[in-house]
């Protein structure tokens, strides 16, 4: 399993690789962003995007690029909001045995 962390390194690092292309857009739905949504995000046809996922198409590389950016982006943001989470009031994580 890919972590939010992993998916988000694989994106920026991503050099234009269609395969790796075709890898991040069938698995966005690891930082909640579906094909449903990236078709909505960049306005293309979700037939289109799930071509892409399935490697059957791609889009110019400067579309690449911007969906790869907004994939990063978006897991950025869970990463952050994760690190930012706080506990419920009462509730205290230890490590330490009671």
């Amino acid at each position: 399993m890919v972590t939010i962390e992993q998916y988000r390194r694989i994106c920026a690092k991503w050099t234009g690789d269609p395969e790796e292309f075709s890898w991040l857009v069938e698995h966005g739905d690891i930082v909640g962003f579906s094909q449903r949504a990236i078709a909505d995000e960049f306005e293309f046809a979700p037939s289109t995007v799930s071509r892409w996922a399935a490697g059957e198409a791609l889009p110019h590389k400067r579309i690449q690029k911007l969906v790869i950016g907004g994939l990063e982006k978006k897991a950025r943001r869970l990463e952050n909001a994760a690190a930012n989470a706080t506990t419920l009031p009462g509730k205290t994580h230890s490590h330490e045995p009671s």
